[in-house]
Parts: C-alpha cells; structure tokens; sequence
C-alpha cells in the first residue's frame, strides 16, 4: 500500500490529538478532514495502522483473549473519549477478522476508534526507547512493504 503524503499528514495530526487525550483538538481535527474521501483514506491508513499494531504487539493475530484484553485495558486508559470495552472489542475483532463493520460499529464510531485506538496502541506498546511516532513510522513502513 503505498501511503500518500496529505493522508499520512492528517492522520498524523489527528493521532496527536488522541494521544493528548484532548477531545476538544480531536474533535477539531476530525471536521478538518473536510472531503469525504480525506476522512475516508485517513480512517482506512488508521485501521491498516491499527491492524499492525495488533499483530505486531501479541506476535501475529491476537487471540479472542487477547482482544478483550486490550479492550478492557484501552477501555480504561483513554474514558476522556468514552469508549466502552463492548464496542472497542467488537471493533477490533472486526477488524481482525476482515469482517464488515455493518450496524455494529457505526461509522461515526469507527472514526473515533480507529484514532483512539491507535493513539493508545501507540504510546503504550512502543520500544522503551522509542516515541510513539517513531513506532507509527516503523507500522507505515512495515505497511508500505506489504504492499
């Protein structure tokens, strides 16, 4: 998947925000993805994020176990945006599979998910001697290499 620049950018930008627990700039940033097709490339680069993150942090796909677990656990530690463990699991088990969303996960959900979600997996699964970026830029190009 080759990654493009102004997507990389917004995504980038809307992370930030998730990452600063501040709903308020990501709600902000969530509006200035202006067109249809911004928000939707940007949301799907999060979810190939997303999607990464989870294998590279349980060492392939994780386990029903393991996905609740890291609901459960990304449940708590980002409540500034309210996400409960329920959706956060079907969310990534969703994703995990290759399943549809559906009615499940509404898209405005998915949208702030993906974010969080990311945000979280991020900050808390990166090296000890790494910045969450340096951990996104080591997805991206893992990413891009998959093709």
């Amino acid at each position: 998947m080759k990654i493009d620049s102004s997507v990389e950018a917004a995504m980038r930008v809307t992370i930030h925000a998730a990452v600063k627990r501040d709903f308020g700039m990501l709600d902000q940033q969530l509006q200035t993805l202006k067109s249809d097709e911004l928000a939707r490339s940007t949301t799907q680069l999060t979810l190939a994020v997303v999607g990464y993150l989870m294998t590279d942090v349980h060492g392939g796909r994780p386990t029903r176990e393991q996905v609740t677990a890291i609901a459960t656990e990304i449940a708590r530690a980002e409540s500034w945006a309210q996400p409960t463990r329920d959706e956060i699991e079907v969310f990534l088990s969703k994703l995990m599979s290759g399943e549809p969303f559906g009615e499940a996960v509404p898209i405005e959900n998915i949208i702030v998910l993906a974010f969080v979600v990311a945000a979280n997996l991020l900050s808390s699964c990166r090296r000890d001697d790494e910045k969450w970026w340096d951990y996104l830029d080591r997805a991206e190009a893992a990413i891009e290499a998959a093709g």
